[in-house]
């Protein structure tokens, strides 16, 4: 067998100044055809309007203009997406390489991997293979030796002989490191150690074996990761969509994935990550404002953070206010709650329907309601219902009717098989259900706060009564939905989202960053009542993620100790990597305005100069802006709330609930009141202090 390594493909230094040379020589091939093709579509359009006049009477010139400009502006738009790829990829063309030797072969062959497929003509093969790709999973779940991977054709198996990690910036080769190991610790340490961004950042080049087990996941209908603070539980989220996009590009694009994000802030941190990876950004979605464009009901209700601050008032779990919340929450109260919308279901009252000179008679509405239509939505079934009766009309009148007209009588049907036979108002409903369940459970039908408000947890229970009766067809274009911080939903709420988002589904979280935690009851107990088998389709799998990458040693084990009173032994521990820094600092403060003069001497004195993310979380929204104040003097100071959209990093002080999901430099936690006097309070404190990476600040007020 001859050297290999002496083949300039091997060597990454050769190949690098090779690969840059072709990047540039195709962009300047597609910047040429971009020019023309805009000239082409300027042509085009001058042509048309030309012309239009003295187009043929039927329209076929008009349709096929149209059709041929439509056609050049979709390869352009193509075009274009390239460019912007092949753009990024001359920065880092590569990140890593495997050289596999398949059976019966006698040389091996170096795959290199990149950010994206990069060949030297459409059609050839690939120089460069997308990190997505098949072949790619060699980089990511094999070390030297055996090994194979799942092409379409099949597996293929083979035998690696060498691994490549690569560091490349401006197309500069900063090391070439060969590793018997996928990620080699001391690399993956000083990737970790650096500064956050300020938006998430990609992981390509330090995706470690189980992460990516969950990225490449084909199996699982809704994949449910119960994930510790800091083990990248996003950031494998955001690769699994650009995968699954990439991987299913013939039936799935951009616009039929959506990100459920538990803020705007947060959907602003994710941003970039997807570009990065070579997809266009997916639509994204707060659960209350999707609340508010589907529920109709006429009344005032709590959002998520008034109910937020109702818990954070009253953190007893006896008292009456708590109470309520945990029953109206748990899978107990769903279940009767369905028990009952499923009697009210079976003893609607039905009668004879007339429509016009049409009779449609009880029995037949009852037969094709309880039995033919079964399977939808209750409301629906009389949309299901009413085109028979419209057809019905249409045959006794002795005329067909347009589309529009039989639209039009089916409209009118429905609206009326739901004023004869159904309850309209379905916070009468509710309150119906709730006063039967009184007794059992005294004081369950307050449902409404002290202003007059129906409380959140009522709400989402009512929100979930319209779903269960009306269904909702607004979202069926989605194909895959992910759903981040899956510890902040309700039973109801997911009973919700399975029933809108009738697709598969990638959810995410920490079930011990919980504000409310039961302990007898967890979010993945409600994932397995939602989430059942049915027809082929459903279930979950459940998969976890212990190591915390995100910070150090000593601040990852100062957050496993907040929360040993709340474990029965050492399981859902964080597990760090090895990487060690400062440890965390506790001080003592009389006010707030002493909290305020401990971090202005930081700042004064350039402490914190060298991190790009620096977080002040405050208890709530009004403590956030006392401390903003404290501090406004310093530019480089923020303020964000709960209406904030945007994140620009520096030093920003925010209400602790916000902080979810992200992960700061430096984080300086100011507690107005014994954090471990109860179970909310504790966890409230183990999720601000899990969003450090490097130094870790905590600072009780006293008075």
């Amino acid at each position: 067998m001859t050297n290999y390594k002496n083949d300039r493909r091997f060597n990454g230094s050769y190949f690098l100044e090779e690969v840059e040379l072709k990047l540039k020589k195709r962009l300047d091939e597609i910047r040429k055809s971009l020019s023309d093709g805009q000239k082409e579509i300027d042509n085009m359009q001058e042509y048309y309007w030309e012309n239009y006049t003295e187009m043929d009477e039927y329209g076929y010139e008009d349709y096929d203009n149209q059709q041929a400009l439509l056609h050049q502006v979709n390869a352009n738009n193509e075009k274009l997406q390239l460019k912007h790829r092949f753009e990024k990829m001359l920065d880092a063309p590569f990140f890593g390489r495997v050289d596999f030797m398949y059976d019966g072969d006698d040389e091996p062959e170096p795959f290199y991997i990149g950010i994206g497929n990069f060949a030297e003509k459409n059609g050839m093969q690939p120089l460069i293979y997308d990190w997505r790709a098949p072949v790619s999973s060699l980089f990511y779940d094999y070390d030297k030796g055996p090994a194979s991977y799942e092409a379409p054709a099949g597996r293929l198996d083979g035998e690696i002989l060498s691994k490549w990690q690569f560091k490349i910036q401006n197309g500069e080769l900063v090391y070439a490191f060969e590793s018997d190991t996928k990620i080699d610790d001391d690399i993956l340490k000083k990737e970790l150690g650096t500064n956050s961004d300020v938006k998430l950042k990609n992981i390509v080049r330090t995706i470690q074996k189980e992460q990516n087990a969950l990225i490449r996941n084909k199996t699982a209908y809704n994949l449910i990761v119960d994930g510790r603070a800091g083990s990248g539980k996003t950031v494998v989220a955001m690769h699994r969509l650009a995968w699954l996009l990439f991987n299913n590009r013939k039936t799935m694009s951009a616009d039929n994935v959506m990100i459920l994000s538990p803020n705007g802030i947060f959907g602003d941190y994710i941003a970039g990550v997807l570009p990065e990876v070579g997809e266009d950004n997916v639509p994204e979605k707060e659960f209350d404002s999707l609340m508010e464009e589907i529920l109709f009901v006429d009344c005032d209700y709590e959002t998520k953070l008034e109910q937020a601050d109702r818990i954070t008032t009253h953190p007893d779990m006896e008292s009456p206010e708590m109470k309520n919340i945990a029953w109206k929450s748990s899978i107990a109260f769903y279940q009767a709650f369905n028990k009952y919308l499923e009697e009210y279901t079976a003893n609607i009252k039905f009668k004879d329907f007339h429509f016009e000179k049409t009779e449609f008679t009880k029995d037949q509405i009852e037969k094709m309601f309880y039995n033919r239509f079964a399977r939808y939505p209750v409301y629906e079934r009389f949309e299901k219902i009413a085109y028979f009766i419209a057809d019905r009309v249409e045959d006794e009148q002795d005329q067909a009717f347009t589309d529009e007209k039989h639209q039009k009588m089916e409209n009118q049907i429905t609206k009326e098989m739901i004023y004869q036979y159904a309850e309209r108002n379905l916070i009468e409903l509710y309150q119906d259900f709730l006063n039967s369940q009184a007794e059992q459970y005294p004081g369950i039908e307050q449902y409404r706060n002290e202003y007059g408000k129906v409380c959140y947890e009522d709400i989402l229970a009512v929100f979930y009564l319209q779903i269960y009766f009306y269904g909702c067809k607004s979202y069926d274009n989605i194909k895959h939905l992910v759903i981040d911080e899956m510890q902040d939903y309700n039973i109801f709420q997911y009973a919700v989202l399975d029933r809108i988002f009738k697709c598969k589904k990638t959810i995410l979280g920490d079930s011990l960053q919980v504000l409310y935690y039961n302990p007898e009851e967890t979010v993945l107990d409600v994932l397995q009542t939602v989430f059942v088998p049915h027809g082929g389709t459903g279930g979950c799998q459940i998969k976890t993620l212990d190591t915390a990458y995100r910070s150090t040693c000593e601040i990852t084990e100062f957050c496993n100790k907040i929360l040993e009173a709340d474990r029965a032994s050492d399981e859902g521990e964080a597990h760090p990597l090895n990487r060690h820094g400062m440890e965390p600092v506790t001080e003592q403060a009389e006010s707030i305005e002493d909290a305020a003069g401990f971090i202005a001497e930081k700042l004064d004195y350039g402490e914190l100069d060298d991190f790009d993310n620096v977080a002040i979380l405050c208890d709530d929204e009004e403590r956030a802006f006392a401390m903003y104040k404290e501090l406004e003097e310093y530019e480089q100071v923020t303020y964000l709330t709960n209406q904030s959209t945007v994140y620009n990093g520096g030093v920003v002080v925010l209400p602790k609930f916000l902080a979810k999901g992200m992960e700061f430099d430096a984080v300086f936690v100011i507690n107005e009141q014994d954090v471990m006097e109860n179970r909310i309070s504790r966890h409230a404190f183990y999720i601000s202090c899990t969003r450090a990476l490097h130094q870790l600040y905590v600072i009780d007020v006293t008075n």
